[in-house]
């Protein structure tokens, strides 16, 4: 009998660890997060949200004019163009690997308000939004074989009712999250990466796999992004994404 009792107990300890694990996984069923993100270059960050954390991705700096695509991706920022409610806090994460840099924000007046330059690995100090209105963010010079070509970005603050491409009532999440990011990570090692995400209590809230624009893999997707939920401090977030980041097999 005692034996039986072990086994009940063995079993019913690996049902909640894989229950975690695959709720951590999970996606938010009717958000498409992640898909809006890819598809519509476009975020609509829920009221409830503090903080957000704009990805600068691998290759952001190449240009789409070019002979031959280098990006891996189809936008500079991801998401490119972002829409949060005042007092929302922005953090720009470098993950353009081997290359600096750089974020001039400007307002409605071109006016300039922020610029930070970053090193790969590395995140921008947290910026708050208070003010309504759409604020422009870019880096010029950013590509050497195409001068012209110029990273841009933009954050819209507006109040409960967005002027926006996406409805928000099909882009909202069900749970509560003070800090939303998003990382893109090769989509063979999502299990070895989800992994690190439930360790450190970032919560995987939708995924969008797509093949990369160099084609770099024959077959179908090979990149997946990820839009992850923490209720923990923003640096913590950051922290959990150095950690993946700097594993991440790109050059």
């Amino acid at each position: 009998m005692k034996y039986i009792y072990s086994v009940m107990f063995a079993t019913m300890m690996i049902l909640l660890t894989a229950s975690t694990f695959s709720y951590s996984f999970s996606q938010t069923p009717d958000s498409n997060l992640a898909s809006n993100i890819f598809n519509n270059k476009e975020l609509v960050v829920p009221k409830n949200v503090k903080n957000f954390v704009i990805l600068i991705p691998n290759e952001a700096h190449e240009s789409p004019d070019l002979p031959k695509d280098q990006r891996l991706i189809n936008q500079p920022y991801v998401p490119q163009n972002l829409v949060v409610h005042p007092s929302t806090k922005i953090v720009w994460f470098a993950g353009d690997v081997g290359h600096m840099r750089k974020v001039i924000l400007e307002d409605e007046n071109s006016n300039e308000i922020f610029n930070s330059i970053l090193k790969f690995n590395s995140a921008s100090k947290a910026l708050p939004f208070n003010q309504s209105g759409k604020f422009t963010y870019f880096e010029t010079k950013a590509n050497k074989d195409d001068p012209n070509f110029v990273m841009k970005g933009s954050v819209t603050v507006t109040g409960p009712e967005p002027n926006s491409s996406i409805d928000i009532s099909k882009n909202s999440l069900k749970s509560n999250f003070d800090t939303l990011s998003v990382i893109m990570i090769p989509t063979k090692d999502i299990n070895k990466h989800a992994k690190i995400l439930n360790e450190n209590s970032l919560n995987i809230l939708d995924q969008y796999s797509f093949k990369d624009l160099r084609q770099t893999a024959g077959g179908g997707a090979n990149q997946t992004l990820l839009v992850l939920g923490s209720n923990g401090p923003i640096d913590a977030t950051i922290s959990t994404l150095k950690k993946i980041t700097s594993t991440l097999p790109y050059s």
